[in-house]
């Protein structure tokens, strides 16, 4: 079952995902993410897109059930049928929280993809809809799509190797703080690139000291409104435990709340949102979830 707990709550140890159906019975996987890569051998960077489904069961979905394990298993196996996919996760949500304490999505697929084009025409193509339609039922998906620059080596792309073997994705959602005290929705959407640059400056430091794999941060093109998406793949939950009681992240955190927050707990907690979005120059954060990833991804990278 979901836990919607406060950032000093710790985690228990929790099933890793991994598909019922061998990896080696997938298709070979597209190769235009490969070649783009050594397209820019000589850079040492490589833009990509990051692509974030988050999967909102119907409620006669178990949790852990058998349905929805078949939902992962297909999601995951989607990239094989996207072109330009370089790489994909897939897992439960194991812990959230949000601004709004709504109870939150509980599981999620990530893919990553060589071009905007590519992973727009991925979402929406006929192979998404498809599994939808026949998976999700009465449930929804949220979409979030970033740009960000990777190093240009083989496992830093393709998130290959031991680093990447298992552990947590962990997903926080920035917003402008006159956005989330529901300011004026012309002014919301003003923030200075140096502020997003310090933030994601702070938070990747924060998270490096924690011992993350990898990280990225961008806007996300598919919101209507001024959103920002952080994503680190930590190798261990402790490790993003550790993260999350950071000074970089409770002052973002300040206003933020478990599903179940009693009313007076809620009020006190968002009395101290505007100095938490103050201190970080005019963004604050307004969810985030942990999403467990299974020793899947290696063996993907073999096929």
């Amino acid at each position: 079952m979901q836990r919607t707990v406060t950032w000093q709550t710790s985690l228990k140890p929790s099933r890793a995902y991994s598909p019922r159906t061998s990896p080696a019975a997938w298709p070979r996987r597209p190769t235009r993410c490969a070649s783009a890569a050594s397209g820019t051998a000589r850079a040492a960077t490589v833009p990509v897109w990051e692509t974030l489904v988050m999967l909102n069961l119907a409620p006669e979905i178990p949790q852990n059930s058998g349905e929805q394990q078949e939902l992962l298993d297909t999601f995951w196996s989607l990239q094989y049928r996207a072109p330009g996919a370089c790489c994909a996760s897939a897992g439960p949500v194991v812990q959230s929280a949000s601004r709004d304490s709504s109870a939150g999505a509980r599981a999620a697929v990530y893919y990553r993809f060589s071009s905007q084009a590519q992973a727009e025409r991925f979402v929406a193509g006929s192979a998404f809809a498809d599994a939808k339609a026949r998976l999700l039922g009465s449930g929804t998906v949220s979409l979030s799509l970033w740009k960000v620059l990777v190093p240009s080596d083989m496992e830093a792309l393709f998130k290959r190797g031991p680093a990447f073997e298992s552990g947590v994705d962990l997903v926080l959602v920035l917003q402008p703080a006159s956005a989330s005290q529901g300011q004026g929705q012309q002014q919301q959407q003003v923030v200075p690139s140096e502020v997003v640059v310090e933030l994601a400056g702070r938070l990747q430091r924060a998270a490096m000291a924690a011992n993350a794999v990898q990280v990225s941060v961008g806007a996300d093109v598919m919101s209507l409104d001024t959103k920002y998406v952080w994503m680190a793949r930590f190798p261990q939950e402790d490790s993003a435990q550790r993260f999350l009681r950071s000074a970089a992240v409770t002052e973002l955190a300040a206003g933020l709340m478990a599903a179940g927050s009693s009313p007076p707990a809620a009020a006190a907690e968002a009395g101290q949102a505007q100095a938490g979005g103050q201190v970080q120059g005019g963004l604050t954060l307004v969810s985030m979830a942990l999403i467990e990833v299974g020793a899947v991804e290696q063996s993907q990278r073999r096929l």
